[in-house]
C-alpha cells in the first residue's frame, strides 16, 4: 500500500511540475516570422495633366515583405523575369517588382520568395493576371469594345485596393 501512496504522490508531482512548466512558457511565445508575398494587376488613368504617354497605363507588381521578425539573403524573384535580393530584411521592410506601360492588356504577374531562414511558404509564392484587355473607356471612335469592360485580377495575397475575381 505505501508503494502505491508512493506513485501516486509520484505522478502528481510530476503532473503538477509539468503544467506549471506550460503555464509559466506560454506568455514567453512570441509571433513567428514571416516572410509575406502580395501582388496585383490592374489598369489606371492618370490624373489631369499627366503627359499622354502615361495616361492609360497597366501596372502589375509583386512585394514581399518581412512580417514579424528579420530575414537574411531575401530573394524575390519574378517568374522568367527580374530578380531583387536584399542581404538583411528587417521587420515590415519590403522588396518590389513593378512593371508599368501604355495601354491594358491581358497580363500577369507571377513568382516566389526565398530567405535563409525556415519559417511558412504557403504565402511565399503568387500568381495575379487580369482577365481580359480593357480598352479606353473614352474612346470615342469605336475603335475599343466595351466601356463597360471589368477589370479583374486575382491569385496569391490580394492587396487592398486592388479587384480580385468574385468568390475568392
Amino acid at each position: 500500500m505505501k508503494s502505491l501512496k508512493r506513485a501516486v504522490v509520484g505522478v502528481l508531482a510530476a503532473g503538477s511540475i509539468a503544467a506549471g512548466t506550460l503555464v509559466g512558457a506560454a506568455p514567453a511565445q512570441a509571433a513567428v516570422p514571416n516572410l509575406q508575398m502580395t501582388g496585383g494587376v490592374y489598369c489606371q488613368f492618370g490624373a489631369p495633366g499627366t503627359p499622354w504617354n502615361q495616361a492609360w497605363s497597366m501596372t502589375r507588381f509583386m512585394r514581399v515583405t518581412a512580417r514579424d521578425g528579420e530575414f537574411r539573403n531575401v530573394t524575390l524573384q519574378e517568374t522568367g523575369g527580374a530578380t531583387k535580393f536584399a542581404s538583411k530584411l528587417k521587420k515590415n521592410e519590403s522588396l518590389l517588382i513593378k512593371t508599368t506601360w501604355f495601354g491594358c492588356f491581358p497580363s500577369s504577374i507571377s513568382g516566389y520568395a526565398i530567405s535563409d531562414y525556415a519559417e511558412n511558404l504557403t504565402d511565399n509564392v503568387g500568381f495575379w493576371w487580369n482577365v481580359r484587355r480593357i480598352d479606353n473607356p473614352f474612346d470615342r471612335f469605336g475603335t475599343g469594345s466595351s466601356a463597360s469592360a471589368a477589370q479583374v485580377t486575382g491569385g496569391g495575397n490580394t492587396v487592398k485596393g486592388v479587384p480580385t475575381i468574385p468568390g475568392h
